[in-house]
């Protein structure tokens, strides 16, 4: 007989005796008192909607009574459970009316959920507004010190290269004119001439040490080792760039590796040339700069 077979002869006053797979719901039920469907449908080895008829059919003949789930503490919907019915019981109150697959509901959040309101989020996107700037400050800060200090290890470095290159020089020239003063005494004219040879290209080694350990004063700082008689003007290369690309507005830091220069000395050519009016400050936070429009200089 199919699962599916209408559920006949179960409201017998007498005798309760339902028949084909009613009779294995009723026998599930009667073993497994205050379960859910799911429950039942598992024991009676029958389909959902089998089952769901025969509880019905039960509970219009006063034979099994349904108890509506609720809710639990967290707000998830519990699902209906089912029992059964002595013929002697008290009638029980008719329960809430549900859907049979009422314990199938998805989950849902509660209505009261906290949701977020625009006043919130507002506070959230100024605040990270805030934390990008003293972000954006704080590596700007960091690469200036790293260029600074970077300047400072070459500046050393290159006063290191240049009192050793003179010492040197000083040293073959002191060679070379002792050797060939002890010549000029022996009456030894080619090694005299060999030696005046080696004074001269002495000499020339030193008048070149000399000029690379001149110390260029640039500002409050002094530079040994240059091979560059003045310093490099930094305005004008920053204004350089601002001119070549009118419709952009650039960071201290951005022009600063354009230039291969240091972010902080950038920055102060871009505030003098703002003050000047060669250039005018088109945000804040971070800043950027762009070249003065004509109209505007």
């Amino acid at each position: 007989m199919s699962n599916d077979q209408t559920v006949e002869n179960i409201a017998a006053p007498a005798e309760f005796r339902p028949e084909g797979a009613a009779a294995k719901v009723w026998e599930a039920l009667i073993a497994n008192p205050g379960v859910p469907i799911t429950t039942i449908v598992e024991a009676a080895g029958v389909s959902r909607p089998t089952a769901t008829k025969a509880l019905t059919a039960f509970a219009e003949a006063g034979r099994a009574v349904r108890t509506h789930g609720g809710r639990s503490d967290q707000g998830r919907p519990l699902p209906d459970t089912w029992a059964p019915v002595s013929p002697d019981a008290p009638a029980q109150p008719d329960e809430p009316p549900t859907t049979p697959d009422a314990e199938t509901t998805p989950d849902v959040p509660p209505a009261n959920a906290p949701a977020m309101s625009l006043q919130d989020a507002m506070r959230i996107l100024e605040q990270e507004a805030d934390r990008r700037a003293t972000a954006e400050a704080e590596l700007a800060r960091a690469q200036a010190e790293e260029d600074a200090r970077r300047q400072q290890a070459a500046q050393t470095l290159a006063k290191a290269r240049m009192v050793e290159d003179a010492r040197q020089a000083l040293t073959d020239l002191l060679t070379a004119v002792t050797t060939t003063y002890a010549a000029l005494l022996a009456d030894d004219e080619a090694a005299f001439a060999t030696g005046l040879e080696s004074i001269y290209g002495g000499t020339a080694d030193v008048r070149k040490a000399a000029r690379v350990g001149q110390p260029k004063v640039t500002g409050t700082t002094t530079a040994w080792g240059s091979n560059r008689n003045t310093p490099r003007p930094l305005r004008p290369h920053v204004l350089e760039h601002l001119t070549k690309h009118p419709d952009l507005a650039f960071t201290a830091n951005e022009i600063a590796k354009v230039l291969n220069r240091s972010s902080g000395a950038v920055a102060n050519a871009l505030d003098t040339l703002a003050r000047n009016g060669e250039a005018e400050l088109v945000s804040e936070r971070p800043s950027r700069f762009r070249v003065a429009k004509p109209q505007d200089a």
